[in-house]
């Protein structure tokens, strides 16, 4: 059987790209595969303007011409076509028309037809039952089964915690005094020293605590054993923290970040900043994380040395391997992908 190709239609956006790549490679892991990466932009269009274009069955090469500048007969030809973001929803949908394939999308239809799409990966519960949904953790390309052993930092029996820092999002707000608690807890009180931290920031940090966490690292003794700054780090950096961690502490500002760390089948606390309101749908999404036992949520004030532990101790990562599972997922609702 000769490769599958797989198109994914990129908006551009990271956050999205990362989960249309992490449901490409679970399709690679079925047999040979080929993934090409296409950018879309719907520019000026409105996403219900959109969706009424693609119920009403118009000329699908005419409207990615119109809307996209596509030429349809330059589009690589495929075999699947993935994606995620609002942006690429018209897309994908007439794609899949002009070469009768299925399509995949991860995340929320807007106004758009879920009879549009061949499989539609959400992870809110509300929609789940809706046709062609299934429920599923945020895909990610990255492979657990790729992390070596975790490698002790400092002293024999040193336990190395992985710190994910982010920032003010939309209703869920840092106050000075969440700062200071995370500065605080790394420090650690005297007879606590078996906990080495590994810590990155992310582009919503204020660069004042960027350069707080920047200057504990340097000073003599210091538990942060590393440092991965974003301003300088560079992208990539994600991957590498969680490969050499034990377990991993996330602000709770940021649901992608979280579950890559549940993904990576780290033990993983969600640090909650004292002013945190969630949407009920990541509300739901939250739940479900912790009604699974893969993570638990912790108060920024209330994240002592032993609370950290204690909740640590309460979590039960994955067991296997994510990706396989999400292949398991496809091929089950897609059976003649796999011929």
């Amino acid at each position: 059987m000769p490769p599958r190709r797989i198109i994914i239609l990129s908006d551009g956006r990271p956050g999205h790209f990362n989960l249309a790549e992490g449901i490409a490679a679970a399709i690679e892991r079925s047999g040979p595969a080929t993934t090409v990466r296409y950018d879309v932009r719907r520019g000026r269009w409105p996403g219900a303007l959109l969706a009424g274009m693609t119920r009403a069955r118009l000329s699908a090469p005419a409207m990615l011409a119109t809307v996209y500048g596509i030429d349809d007969a330059a589009v690589p030809h495929c075999d699947v076509i993935v994606s995620a973001g609002a942006e690429t929803l018209a897309a994908s949908v007439w794609l899949a028309r002009t070469r009768g394939v299925p399509n995949i999308f991860y995340g929320s239809l807007r106004l758009f037809d879920p009879l549009d799409f061949s499989l539609v990966l959400t992870s809110y519960q509300r929609n789940a039952g809706r046709p062609r949904h299934a429920l599923a953790l945020k895909p990610s390309r990255f492979d657990p089964d790729t992390v070596p052993s975790p490698q002790p930092v400092g002293e024999n029996g040193t336990k190395v915690f992985g710190l994910l820092i982010g920032g003010d999002a939309g209703p869920i707000k840092f106050a000075r005094t969440d700062w200071d608690g995370l500065i605080d807890m790394v420090r650690q009180p005297p007879g606590t020293q078996h906990i080495r931290w590994l810590i990155a920031n992310s582009r919503r940090t204020p660069p004042e605590i960027g350069d707080r966490l920047a200057n504990e690292a340097r000073q003599p003794g210091s538990p942060i054993a590393r440092f991965l700054d974003v301003r300088t780090a560079g992208p990539g950096t994600l991957t590498a923290l969680l490969a050499e961690c034990d377990a991993v502490l996330c602000t709770a500002d940021s649901s992608s970040m979280i579950s890559e760390c549940v993904w990576s089948r780290k033990p993983t606390l969600a640090l909650r900043p004292d002013t945190c309101v969630f949407t009920a749908d990541e509300a739901g999404y939250r739940l479900w994380l912790d009604q699974s036992g893969w993570c638990r949520e912790l108060a920024i004030a209330a994240a002592t040395a032993e609370a950290i532990e204690a909740g640590l101790g309460t979590v039960h990562p994955l067991s296997g391997n994510p990706l396989d599972a999400l292949a398991s997922l496809v091929k089950q609702r897609l059976p003649t992908l796999y011929g």
